[in-house]
């Protein structure tokens, strides 16, 4: 086996497999992801696990001063569950294992469920094929948004997978998740906005507005971006409009499966959602306003960002509250990115180039995003493309250092 600290980067060793299988050690073991304190693997063993299969995933993360962070994503994904059968996995184990060198981890053994990423095959499939899989994962997205933290059977999935670490956290939180931890109310969501994408060199200000009573003004320190003023009505509203949201909706956290039809005419569909390390309860544009986060950087795919806005503009409630939330985002988001690109910031650089390849601009519709000026079928860019487009970045920034 391997040993657990391999080039710095975390991978299962002799002494954590046998913490997680016992005797059921696996036969053979596929890394999916890790760094330097998380590491999520697939495992086939020998007999059959609690649901009667022989395979699972397991995600390890190293225990830190925060250690409820991991249970939390469990009953995310354990929430997610009971409203999405079939579509999200069930965890079958939650526990902690110490590899060889004594540093002990959480893990939990989750279903392993079936097919490829949509980021692996979109460029395969139809257009009509791809619309028919954005629009499973926006009815199922739907589904999750009608989810509220104060629901009996989301408080009893709460209290059981959380409640002995943090009993005093779930009595505090009107809405949150992983990712913020609770938040005590709106307010706190724009706190915890601010500090996500802070940065060393301020992109923006934030002031009391002389009108209305209580409302505050972010304005942009980026020529041409304006100001967003937010009313305390609004951030009232943030806690009682929360629903469950996934918040990391990209190609590579869906799973779907082929249905069949030869090689040249291949059809999938939705199999399942994967990484709920960033779902909790947020209001529906908060999930909406991520996504423009995510082209250009997490994926490349434009069309499956056109097909998915455009479906959620029609679930995501259009009230007062929903559109400022989205557009107090997307001011410090895009602040935030074209001040990186006035630097060496190899992300925002991609970015600026990938907008300007695919001539994007801003919807006048607050859900819409963003929208290509190019006549004809969706502009995009296949996944060595956008790789070159990254290299080519790299070597403008730095010289080819190859």
């Amino acid at each position: 086996m391997l040993c657990a600290m391999a080039d710095r980067e975390v991978v299962p060793d002799d002494s954590l497999l046998e913490h997680i299988f016992g005797d059921n050690l696996p036969s053979s073991f596929n890394i999916l992801l890790n760094n330097w304190d998380k590491c999520i693997f697939a495992a086939t063993v020998p007999n059959s696990l609690s649901n009667g299969q022989h395979s699972c995933v397991v995600r390890l993360e190293a225990t830190n001063d925060d250690a409820s962070r991991f249970t939390m994503v469990a009953a995310m994904q354990e929430i997610a569950a009971v409203h999405l059968p079939g579509l999200v996995s069930e965890t079958l184990r939650i526990s902690k294992a110490t590899n060889k060198q004594g540093k002990e981890f959480h893990f939990s053994v989750m279903d392993l469920v079936e097919g490829s990423t949509l980021e692996e095959v979109w460029e395969q499939m139809t257009g009509e094929n791809q619309k028919s899989v954005v629009s499973a994962i926006v009815a199922a997205l739907s589904k999750l948004q009608s989810v509220k933290l104060s629901d009996a059977e989301v408080q009893t999935i709460l209290h059981r997978v959380i409640g002995e670490e943090n009993p005093n956290e779930l009595t505090k939180g009107k809405l949150g998740g992983p990712s913020t931890g609770w938040l005590a109310d709106g307010r706190s969501l724009l706190s915890a906005i601010e500090e996500m994408w802070q940065w060393r060199q301020p992109f923006y200000t934030i002031r009391p507005s002389e009108s209305p009573q209580g409302a505050v003004v972010i304005e942009s320190k980026v020529e041409g971006l304006g100001s967003v003023t937010v009313s305390d009505s609004d951030v009232g509203q943030w806690p009682i409009e929360a629903g469950f949201c996934h918040n990391d909706v990209t190609p590579r956290n869906i799973m779907v499966r082929l249905t069949g039809g030869p090689d040249e005419n291949k059809s999938f569909e939705l199999a399942g959602m994967i990484d709920w390390e960033f779902a909790g309860f947020y209001p529906p544009s908060y999930q909406l306003s991520i996504q423009d986060t995510y082209l250009g950087c997490s994926h490349c795919h434009l069309s499956f960002y056109v097909f998915f806005k455009e479906q959620m503009k029609d679930v995501v409630p259009q009230t007062p509250a929903q559109v400022t939330l989205l557009r107090a985002m997307e001011l410090i988001y895009e602040s935030r990115q074209r001040t990186l690109s006035t630097g060496k910031n190899v992300g925002a650089h991609v970015r600026k180039r990938f907008w300007e390849m695919l001539k994007l601009s801003r919807h006048p519709h607050p859900y819409i995003g963003w929208r290509s000026d190019v006549e004809g079928p969706l502009p995009g860019l296949s996944k060595e493309e956008f790789q070159k487009l990254e290299d080519d970045v790299i070597a403008d920034l730095f010289g080819n250092t190859r």
